[in-house]
């Protein structure tokens, strides 16, 4: 007689946990991964502007340039390509290189330094997570604003393209000297980077090594005075920039990428026909809307093209990646 064989109970559920745990799926984010690489490309940028507060340090700047706001002004070992152009048409030269880079980073990767490289976007980053909320601007409101950087661009280009054509045919002197400090440029004169990485560093240091050899008869209220006389109102006003800047980051997030940015506004164009986008599964989307809350660009998102949409404004931070509860957006390339 044939004996029919038992399955073992243990056995069976076994296969059964191993056929749930087969199931289950690790989602992983983007987020941890952007803070690092964002943290590390900070450090080298601008980090290093801390140093200028030891008298013996010497900064040495590269000549690498990136679409980036990284300002002459400070210690960065790397420059903002807006700020290169400026300074070649200062001297009346043609800004092939920096140029060159900006389109050729922007053709490929669209905006995506904006969101993973830029040190200007960590630091707005980093207010809006202590905030704790990504707030939203009224739509109109928002489309308006977004034009503010398009005429910032072509108000800086028509200051340093007058004065390079003045130079390059040789009477760019006096204009020179009569625009000051605008001749290097609208976004080197005033910028809140280079304040804060440049300019304050320089006077806190001059004001340390004044304190460590200075006399107690020397701390009288005339020699403050005079100290504080001889800061320029240009270095006043970027203060003051520099506190807007705070302020309007931490009421609305990524305020100078929006609606100030000069790199920004001319990565925007290539960013429309980059290689890199972004794709949206409409089969697993439900337009809960959680990307378009989560996004500090206030891209509309469900209004685009779900097989590849490249908005002019998304900085391909995958913020609305992390946020889809579906798993219905993804990186697209090309």
């Amino acid at each position: 007689m044939e004996k029919t064989r038992i399955p073992n109970a243990e056995t069976g559920q076994t296969s059964g946990l191993r056929a749930r745990l087969g199931r289950i799926k690790v989602r992983g984010y983007y987020w941890p991964v952007r803070t690092i690489v964002q943290l590390g490309f900070f450090v080298l940028f601008s980090g290093i502007g801390i140093m200028s507060l030891v008298p013996a340090f010497n900064g040495t700047r590269s000549w690498v340039v990136l679409p980036i706001v990284s300002s002459v002004k400070s210690q960065a070992q790397v420059t903002s390509t807006m700020d290169a152009i400026t300074l070649f048409l200062e001297n009346g030269l043609f800004p092939w290189l920096p140029i060159g880079i900006m389109f050729v980073v922007g053709a490929i990767l669209g905006r995506f330094m904006c969101g993973w490289i830029c040190p200007v976007g960590f630091l707005q980053d980093v207010i809006t997570s202590v905030k704790g909320r990504v707030d939203s601007v009224e739509k109109r409101a928002h489309l308006q604003w977004i034009r503010l950087k398009y005429y910032l661009v072509v108000f800086a280009f028509l200051i340093s393209g007058s004065l390079g054509l003045a130079v390059f045919y040789g009477v760019g002197n006096d204009y020179r000297t009569s625009l000051g400090p605008l001749a290097d440029g609208l976004f080197v004169a005033i910028t809140p980077d280079g304040t804060l990485f440049g300019t304050l560093p320089a006077i806190l240091a001059g004001s340390w090594r004044f304190l460590g050899t200075a006399q107690s008869s020397d701390l009288t209220f005339g020699n403050l005075s005079s100290w504080f006389g001889h800061i320029s109102a240009l270095t006043w006003l970027n203060v003051v920039v520099l506190v807007g800047f705070v302020y309007a980051a931490w009421r609305i997030p990524r305020f100078w990428c929006r609606y100030v940015c000069p790199v920004g506004a001319i990565m925007a164009v290539t960013q429309k026909n980059s290689l890199l986008g972004m794709h949206r599964d409409p089969i697993k989307c439900s337009e809960c809307k959680e990307c378009e809350t989560a996004c500090p660009m206030q891209i509309p998102i469900l209004d685009l093209d779900w097989k590849k949409f490249n908005d002019s404004e998304c900085i391909l931070c995958m913020a609305c990646i992390d946020a889809c509860p579906a798993g219905a957006l993804s990186p697209k390339f090309p």
